[in-house]
């Protein structure tokens, strides 16, 4: 492959991943209101407040250190193949 494929699907891979994983919470977040719109508390925050928990933060480094690591992977099969 060469190397604008790779970037290309790199770089198209971690904006769907972040898409997805940054507004995860807010789907949850509104699906939540949908099934309990008749048992709902009054809230003294933002519904982001109640969003930013470590769980997401752990997923998304875990997410960017995957990507790293392919990245290395493939710069070292590149280096491999080319050298040996």
């Amino acid at each position: 492959m060469s190397t604008g494929i790779i970037l290309g699907l790199g770089l198209g891979i971690i904006i769907l991943v972040f898409y997805i994983v940054l507004n995860f919470p807010l789907w949850a977040i509104e699906y939540n209101k949908r099934k309990n719109i008749r048992m709902q508390k009054a809230k003294k925050y933002h519904d982001w407040v109640y969003a930013a928990d470590d769980s997401m933060n752990k997923s998304l480094k875990f997410v960017i250190y995957c990507t790293y690591a392919y990245g290395a992977y493939v710069v070292f099969a590149e280096l491999y193949t080319k050298f040996i």
